[in-house]
């Protein structure tokens, strides 16, 4: 599969600020993370790490990152649900919001639990 060129505004195009997904400008991982709380348990935030390195807004090399999409409790800094990596290959937009829709169900199911 070729790989896609995505750009940080593409994934914001996805991971939109009105809908509530905000940058997260305290990560200091070298690309772009953008956080979701989850509407009844807001120190559970779902996580979408962008491989898009924002040092010069390019993505990184193929086969070196994959988009990372998981959830964490950001009160006790751990881990709590972990998806499948989204490559990023045609379709991207459409595995990324399942990957998306997928955590958030799993991470309210575990914070119901």
């Amino acid at each position: 599969m070729a790989m896609a060129e995505i750009t940080k505004e593409d994934f914001e195009q996805v991971l939109k600020e009105e809908k509530g997904w905000t940058l997260n400008n305290e990560s200091t991982a070298k690309e772009y993370v953008y956080d979701f709380p989850l509407s009844s348990r807001p120190h559970i935030v779902v996580r979408v790490c962008s491989s898009i390195n924002k040092h010069n807004d390019t993505r990184r090399a193929c086969g070196k990152d994959a988009i990372r999409v998981f959830s964490v409790n950001i009160k006790k800094n751990i881990g709590w649900i972990k998806t499948k990596r989204v490559y990023r290959t045609e379709g991207w937009k459409k595995n990324l919001q399942t990957a998306i829709l997928n955590c958030f169900n799993a991470a309210r199911e575990r914070a119901d639990k």
